[in-house]
Parts: C-alpha cells; sequence; structure tokens
C-alpha cells in the first residue's frame, strides 16, 4: 500500500500557479493521499485576499482538496479577527505556537489533526515562525502582535502534542513555516517527527524527511509505503506542474475576482492626482513622507521610491492604492545619526544603485527607487549638504526618522538599518496611511515644495 502526501508552501497568491496545483491534485490525489500547504498561501498584495481578508482566497485552495494547512506570517497580517473567522469557517488550519497577545489560544484552532490513510494514523502538527535565522527569538511578534497574534517557542509546544497524542499515531508530519535553517536545528530535538514539510525560506529541498517546495514553483511528493506496521519513505520529488486548460478553477477564479473588485473599487475622494516616478523626485513621494512626518512624531521623514508602483491618478479606491502601494511595510520610528542619513542619500544619487530590483522582506514592488524627504528637508548633490528645518545636518547628532521597515532593516539603503528592538512599528501599511490623508489639502500643498 502506499501514500503519496502532496505538499506547497509560500504560493503568496500566485493564483496561476494554484491553478496547475487545483488541475493535478484532483486529477491524481487518491482516498489514501493528503494534501497540505506550509503557509504564505496569501498575500495582501492581492486583491482577493485584500477584499474579504482571507475568505475567498482559502475557498480556492480548500477547492484543490486541502487536508490541512499551518499559518504564515502573511496570513498572520490578515489579524486574529480574520484568522478566526477563517478557523470558525472550517479551513482546516492547525497551529500547535500560536495564542492571541494574551496568551489565549484562537477558538476552534487545534495544534494537531489525525488522518486515517492506508490504515495507518498520520498525526499532523502545525508551527509557525518564531526563531529568525540567527534563532533569535520571538523574531517575528514584534509585527504579529499588531494584529493581537503571538507565537511561542515550537519545540516545547510540539513535544507537547506528540505527549499528548501518544500512542494514538503511526507516522507524525509538521507543517513548518519556520524556514530551512530554524529547521534543521530544531529537527534534532523532535526525532519523533517522521517527515517536515517546511515553507518560509522559499527554498527547494527533497531530502529524505524534508520537504520544501520553493516559492510557489512546485507540488512536493512524497510517497510513502506501507508494509504491515512498517512506514517507508520511498521517494521524495518536486513536480514541476505544466500551465494547463482548467475551466473549473478559472470560473471559480473569476467569480472571486469579480467580488474583489466589487469590494475594493468603491471610489475615494481627492483633491488632485500625484504624479510618479522613482528615480527622481516626485510628488507622490513627497506626498507620502509628509504624510508619515504629520501623523507620527519625528525630525524628519525618509521614504524609498520604490513604494509606489505608479502615478495617483483618479478614480482612486482601495483597489488603486492597492495597485499603486502593494508592499506590505508599515510607518516605523527610530534614532539615527546624520552621517548614516547622509551616507544613504549620497548612495540615493547613485544612478545604477536606485534601479536594483529592491529586494526585501515584505517588499512587493519592482525597483529600489531613490530616496523621498519631508518637506523639512532640503538636498543638495553639488555642492553637497544635508538641511534639516533649515539647519544643516550633523554629522555626530541623533535625529528621528519616519520611514518603514524596509529601510529599518536596511534594504537597499544599509547606513539605515538599526535593529528591531531599537524601533517602533505602527500597524497600518504605507498605503492606509496614504488613504488617511487623501482628503488633507495641507499634505498635498506641502507635496509641491521642491526637496533638492
Amino acid at each position: 500500500m502506499r501514500v503519496n502526501i502532496y505538499h506547497t508552501n509560500d504560493i503568496h497568491s500566485n493564483y496561476d500557479f494554484l491553478k496547475r496545483v487545483h488541475n493535478y491534485i484532483r486529477k491524481n490525489k487518491s482516498e489514501n493521499d493528503l494534501y497540505f500547504d506550509s503557509g504564505d498561501y496569501t498575500d495582501l498584495k492581492n486583491i482577493i485576499v485584500q477584499a474579504d481578508q482571507g475568505i475567498s482566497a482559502m475557498e480556492m485552495l480548500v477547492s484543490c482538496k486541502l487536508d490541512g494547512m499551518t499559518l504564515g506570517n502573511n496570513e498572520v497580517d490578515l489579524g486574529y479577527e480574520a484568522v478566526a473567522e477563517l478557523v470558525r469557517q472550517g479551513n482546516p488550519m492547525m497551529v500547535a505556537n500560536v495564542t492571541d497577545n494574551d496568551d489565549n489560544p484562537i477558538s476552534g484552532m487545534p495544534a494537531s489533526r489525525l488522518f486515517v490513510r492506508g490504515g495507518k494514523r498520520f498525526l499532523v502538527i502545525g508551527i509557525g515562525p518564531f526563531y529568525k535565522e540567527d534563532m533569535t527569538p520571538s523574531g517575528y511578534n514584534v509585527f504579529s502582535m499588531m494584529g493581537n497574534l503571538k507565537f511561542h517557542p515550537p519545540v516545547e509546544l510540539v513535544r507537547k502534542e506528540l505527549d499528548k497524542m501518544k500512542g494514538k499515531y503511526d507516522f507524525c508530519i509538521l507543517l513548518s513555516h519556520s524556514g530551512c535553517i530554524i529547521d534543521e536545528k530544531i529537527q534534532k530535538e523532535l526525532p519523533e517527527v517522521d517527515l517536515w514539510l517546511g515553507g518560509h525560506s522559499h527554498e527547494v529541498k527533497s531530502r529524505k524527511g524534508y520537504s520544501q517546495s520553493g516559492m510557489g514553483e512546485f507540488l512536493g511528493k512524497i510517497t510513502l509505503e506501507i508494509d504491515g506496521d512498517v512506514i517507508t519513505e520511498v521517494e521524495n520529488e518536486q513536480i514541476a506542474l505544466a500551465e494547463v486548460e482548467n475551466t473549473e478553477f478559472d470560473t471559480l477564479f473569476s467569480q472571486k475576482k469579480q467580488l474583489a473588485d466589487r469590494l475594493l473599487s468603491k471610489e475615494l475622494p481627492i483633491i488632485r492626482e500625484l504624479e510618479f516616478e522613482p528615480f527622481r523626485e516626485s510628488e507622490l513621494i513627497n506626498f507620502v513622507c509628509d504624510c508619515l512626518l504629520k501623523r507620527f512624531e519625528g525630525d524628519l521623514a525618509i521614504m524609498h521610491s520604490g513604494i509606489a508602483e505608479k502615478s495617483m491618478r483618479r478614480p482612486v479606491s482601495r483597489k488603486s492604492l492597492l495597485e499603486i502601494f502593494p508592499s506590505k511595510l508599515n510607518p516605523t520610528f527610530y534614532t539615527i545619526k546624520g552621517e548614516c542619513i547622509m551616507e544613504a542619500i549620497k548612495l540615493s544619487f547613485d544612478q545604477k544603485h536606485i534601479r536594483e530590483d529592491g529586494r526585501g522582506p515584505g517588499f512587493r514592488g519592482h525597483v529600489l527607487g531613490t530616496l523621498g524627504f519631508s518637506s523639512n528637508v532640503e538636498v543638495s548633490r553639488d555642492p553637497f549638504y544635508v538641511k534639516v528645518e533649515g539647519k544643516p545636518m550633523e554629522p555626530d547628532r541623533k535625529y528621528k526618522i519616519v520611514t518603514d521597515d524596509y529601510l529599518q532593516r536596511g534594504s537597499g539603503y544599509p547606513s539605515l538599518a538599526v535593529p528591531n528592538e531599537k524601533a517602533q512599528y505602527h500597524k497600518w501599511f504605507i498605503r492606509d496611511l496614504v488613504e488617511h490623508f487623501l482628503m488633507d489639502s495641507e499634505v498635498y500643498d506641502s507635496a509641491k515644495l521642491k526637496r533638492e
């Protein structure tokens, strides 16, 4: 008797890939097989996820004969109420190491699920991200707790679940959204787990007892042979799925997209349109910086132009704001020396550098872009100087800057980096900030003022 375990991770709302998974699983998955996802299936850059907080998105995943999934950090972005609602609606989520901020479990969210296939009992446990790559604990809680979700050390909680289920299962599978490096470290502490299905680090790994399938790139398939009381892994592969005709999925996707369009396309009032260009000063980025400085206290605001994708033109809606600002980046505030700010500004003059792809956690754009500033900043290239409130920036003075967590991590502009524990964050994304100020004439007026 053979049992196939199918597996995906980090799909990030790539519905072209999901369409291929849907076709393959529905054609090939037998009653003895299982299909699991290890998180980051959703992504708030997508209007379908944004429109109803993941309900429609999960309906599409469940239609692929999903048996269970764990939470990734992108599901956590939905927030406690949305995740709790997905659980209430019967979506097969399981996470052993998540609670609300007060350490209360999410109602109805199990730590594990038990499946019987081929006459054997399969215990499946889920864990979400807790450690950073360097094993820094609670590394993701600074952001997840803004949505009232909190992760806990996974090893002891997995072990607790194993003890609770002792004698009730024959084979244990762990769905882990921790990344390969963390999985390899904590695997040694959990030898009772027979198969790890990983996610988060977007790697393609197939080795005995472990599978991770990139970033919505492959369908993992692990084949188990059952011979009496012995369960043996006989094959571990990554399947590249070809593009296919799939009218059933196309119809479902079309319905969900139309619903999202309807929910998000209501026109929002604006005072005027704002122009954008990623490689030079623009009114749109000036507007973002002035919104940041007006809403949050600081000496100056700084923003990378790659936060935006295009100009803000009528009609403006929540859908168009998502298209303009797709990144899931939060307003962030911290202090840093003037010399670090000036170093970043000099780097922003490098035309080759600002045209780089801008990759970084939370970034959903295409290019890094130059830097923009609040209206109280004046920048000169030749001779080089920076003024704040009309006074020269002092290299040794510490300035409180208002920016986003992309620059705070040093993405694109390394000199602006500070550790997470030295920064503060707001739960809005940058697009939420912009929506808040759409009818603020003062910010529109200040956006006209040249910084350079």
